[in-house]
């Protein structure tokens, strides 16, 4: 065997393995001593990185983020940006030169007179996302217009009433975030040019969403099938006109919940509506629950069910891939466990602040768990129940450890695809 005395007299393959042991910082370190090693980190990370964070990615300097989109940027798809203006690492410029592949961009804390130019040169973008951080957009929305043809999904936060009636001339959109408030006639002005559109997120919608701005909508927006807002002036009852529903994120007052989960139950909801999320997580009860019950397609479910009886009518659902029932104090064990052995594709569930759970529960699940015909884990977030925290290591190793990952912290969320959930603690300040 020859006698190595160099690096580069290494194969290629134990030159990747020292690779896997570096950080990712020096990594890039010797990625710039040598093409040798930039294929190295390139073959590495071929299938790496096509979104990226940057405030996720350990890379402290200016250098090693240009090495890095150099490398990188034509595999980069998707990039999130949370650094400001004061931040020293400035990276729109590196992006709009080496993410020349780029599909979609989240700018959150940039001014965006600042972002602009580089923003408008990415001519790839098809999803763009901007808060309007320090109000400083000059005519963003008609620039993307002009310079980004591709954009089909776009997210505004924080624009003037003004600049967001351009928004109308984008009679393609498919997805439309519309954070800030407008009047009614402004709505229908920025929307009804949209029949294409398939998502509609909406905050406090209370100013503009009428009744008569929810049935536009449902005339208007067939393919509408991601509808979310929070508190709102319209009459509930228009949701079940929108056919192609299948993701439903609202605050539905108390008294129209019996009568709108009702209506749905007995729509094409029943079977299209895959994903219900009741803001507030004000309570449920029983009659509730088992409108909620009919909707079988349902894939994730939000609500507070108000005691056992409400959770055996949920426990009738069997596609529930996500649930979250948190702050339900009321409920036992028995129906919870029951609803989740009836569910083989649970793969979240969270019970923050069901101060009935107890390490029954944690048995009874990993006996389902063990019974699934697929290995499909189980997310469970179990902060402020009564679940002793070592319960898993005084369990014996026959039981489906691996199928449970228990964690007595709140939950970052839920997530599917492009469909995300921050499922945050929310407390009923309304006397129970």
């Amino acid at each position: 065997m020859a006698r190595i005395t160099s690096f580069l007299d290494l194969d290629p393959r134990s030159i990747l393995y020292i690779f896997k042991l570096l950080s990712l910082e020096d990594q890039l370190h010797l990625a710039r001593c040598c093409r040798l090693f930039r294929d190295a980190f390139i073959r590495l990370h071929r299938h790496h990185f096509q979104e990226v964070i940057d405030k996720d990615l350990s890379l402290r300097t200016l250098e090693d983020w240009r090495t890095f989109l150099w490398l990188c940027g034509s595999r980069i798809r998707t990039v999130e940006s949370h650094f400001d203006d004061d931040h020293p690492l400035q990276l729109l410029p590196m992006i709009s030169k080496h993410c020349y592949r780029l599909k979609s961009i989240s700018i959150y804390n940039a001014t965006a007179a600042r972002a602009q130019p580089y923003l408008l040169r990415m001519s790839s973008l098809e999803k763009v996302h901007v808060r309007n951080y320090k109000s400083t957009s000059k005519d963003l929305i008609k620039g993307i217009r002009i310079h980004l043809p591709q954009v089909n999904s776009l997210s505004l936060e924080s624009f003037e009433r003004r600049e967001l009636q351009e928004v109308r001339h984008f009679s393609e959109m498919l997805e439309l975030g519309l954070y800030d408030e407008v009047t009614a006639s402004e709505f229908v002005t920025i929307v009804k040019p949209m029949r294409k559109l398939r998502c509609l997120q909406l905050r406090n919608a209370r100013r503009f969403l009428t009744t008569s701005n929810l049935k536009m909508l449902a005339t208007n927006c067939h393919q509408l099938e991601k509808l979310t807002f929070n508190d709102c002036e319209a009459d509930l009852l228009v949701l079940p006109q929108f056919a192609n529903l299948k993701y439903l994120q609202i605050y539905c007052p108390d008294d129209m919940k019996s009568r709108l989960f009702k209506a749905l139950a007995k729509s094409l909801c029943s079977t299209r509506l895959e994903y219900l999320i009741l803001h507030r997580k004000r309570w449920i009860d029983e009659e509730q629950a088992q409108y909620i019950s009919a909707l079988k397609g349902l894939r994730w479910l939000v609500c507070k069910p108000r005691d056992d009886l409400c959770v055996r009518h949920l426990a009738e659902l069997s596609r529930l891939e996500c649930l979250s029932i948190q702050s339900a104090r009321e409920i036992g064990e028995a129906q919870l466990s029951l609803l989740v052995a009836n569910n083989n594709r649970l793969r979240y569930l969270n019970i923050c602040y069901c101060l009935g759970i107890t390490d029954a529960f944690v048995l009874d699940t990993l006996g389902s768990l063990s019974k699934r015909l697929f290995h499909q884990a189980l997310e469970l977030f179990a902060a402020a129940t009564d679940i002793r925290h070592d319960i898993i290591e005084r369990l014996p190793l026959e039981f489906p450890l691996k199928m449970l990952r228990l964690h007595f912290e709140c939950s970052d969320g839920m997530t599917a695809g492009a469909h995300f959930y921050a499922d945050e603690p929310e407390f009923d300040r309304q006397a129970v």
